[in-house]
């Protein structure tokens, strides 16, 4: 320590910021001035989040996840957090994650994580909250009102959550939607405006015949079964896009009902249902194109624009559950679950490791980032605290396969 007394604050702070996020929590006990520099300084977690997201801090540790199952014993939804490490192929970490309870368990869902901040929100309940597991900061958005008094008319309201980089806002996309047209309303986190309504879209689609929204590329996309195309809402200029092509031609010969989108590594993703062999045939396994820009030159505005974008063709997954893809590790490994099973399929040899086994089915599974994105330092001012008490935690290279169980090897956290 007598080293570290010496070197300039400035010099502190650059070690500090390149720590891991729980080695930064831990820096915080050995000092006072450590816990002043992670604590206090303005700059702090802002310059942290941008060495995470630094491109070579994907080639090292483990990747993060948040995930949801159906307890069908207790009727409650458990949610856990685990890390797998894409070089010893294995899950290191698992965690029980204990949130606070919305009105309904069964209804609620994941709008998204984005550096740090996971959004839920209820179905057709006009609730939206988002918290911090790691600085344990949460916040109930205000309810969405829309304007119209016609009760009848509006029968489904669907939320969305994304991150601008290039203005660094949280945005949470709020729509009330009727069999005629779409109501859009957005919520900027910190602006101090709440719910901002867009007024009503011209526009012929309507999320309420689809599936759920997925963000990627700093929009939220949809599929449109109607016309088999792609719908994008460009969250940076806060309106629809034009309809988006998917890859052609088709994998699977234009069979719409085969085919699903989601996110991967960032990326929006399309997927067919079923291959085509060499003679024609199809197989069990489904061909995955990614969504990414034409010209990386382009200035930044271009780039966001949803024409800046294209296809290019990434792999063939011999698993034929497309919509539980979760992500890509550098390896080449593509992270999958499957009812209360957690895979690992490797593209290069097209074989499938089995993780772990859970007790319950999995709801959804999304990629999660543990960082040190304060809600209040963004402005939000109703910002509450979790509270918390202290658990065990167990690291491990290979979690065996079979049923986890909720023992004192979990490491649980109370929110």
């Amino acid at each position: 320590m007598e080293y570290f007394k010496i070197l300039p604050g400035e010099i502190t702070l650059e070690i500090l910021t390149r720590l891991p996020t729980e080695s930064v929590l831990e820096s915080k006990l050995v000092c006072t001035n450590w816990r002043n520099l992670g604590s206090h300084h303005p700059l702090f977690f802002q310059m942290h989040l941008n060495y995470l997201n630094y491109p070579s801090a994907a080639d090292f540790g483990e990747l993060g996840f948040f995930a949801s199952n159906f307890d069908a014993d207790n009727r409650d939804i458990k949610y856990w957090y685990f890390e797998y490490d894409h070089e010893s192929t294995s899950i290191q970490r698992i965690r029980r994650v204990n949130l606070p309870s919305p009105p309904c368990w069964i209804t609620t869902k994941f709008l998204g994580s984005c550096n740090g901040l996971i959004c839920f929100a209820e179905y057709d309940h006009p609730c939206v909250w988002i918290c911090n597991p790691i600085t344990k900061e949460r916040v109930l958005l205000p309810e969405l009102e829309r304007d119209s008094c016609d009760i009848d008319e509006y029968c489904y309201k669907e939320s969305n959550f994304g991150y601008i980089s290039s203005t660094n806002e949280y945005k949470v996309l709020g729509m009330y939607m009727s069999k005629t047209n779409v109501e859009v309303h957005i919520y900027s986190l910190g602006s101090g405006t709440g719910w901002r309504n867009l007024g009503k879209s011209n526009f012929e689609f309507n999320p309420y015949y689809e599936t759920d929204g997925i963000f990627a590329n700093e929009a939220i996309y949809w599929m449109y079964s109607k016309l088999e195309m792609i719908v994008a809402f460009n969250l940076a200029e806060e309106k629809f896009c034009e309809l988006l092509s998917p890859p052609h031609p088709l994998p699977t010969g234009g069979d719409w009902s085969q085919n699903t989108i989601g996110a991967l590594d960032g990326f929006l993703f399309f997927a067919n249902g079923l291959g085509i062999n060499e003679y024609g045939g199809e197989t069990d396994c489904f061909d995955l194109w990614i969504l990414k820009k034409k010209n990386e030159d382009h200035g930044m505005k271009e780039q966001n624009d949803c024409r800046s974008f294209g296809w290019t063709k990434e792999f063939r997954v011999g698993d034929r559950n497309r919509e539980l893809l979760s992500a890509v590790a550098n390896s080449g490994g593509v992270l999958t679950y499957n009812g209360q099973y957690l895979n690992v399929y490797d593209t290069k040899t097209s074989t499938s490791k089995r993780l772990v086994e859970f007790n319950c089915k999995f709801l959804e599974v999304l990629p999660h980032k543990n960082t040190l994105v304060s809600l209040k330092e963004l402005g939000e001012e109703d910002t509450k605290t979790m509270e918390s008490v202290e658990t065990k935690e167990t690291r491990s290279r290979n979690y065996p396969s079979k049923h986890l169980q909720e023992d004192a090897h979990l490491e649980y956290i109370y929110l």
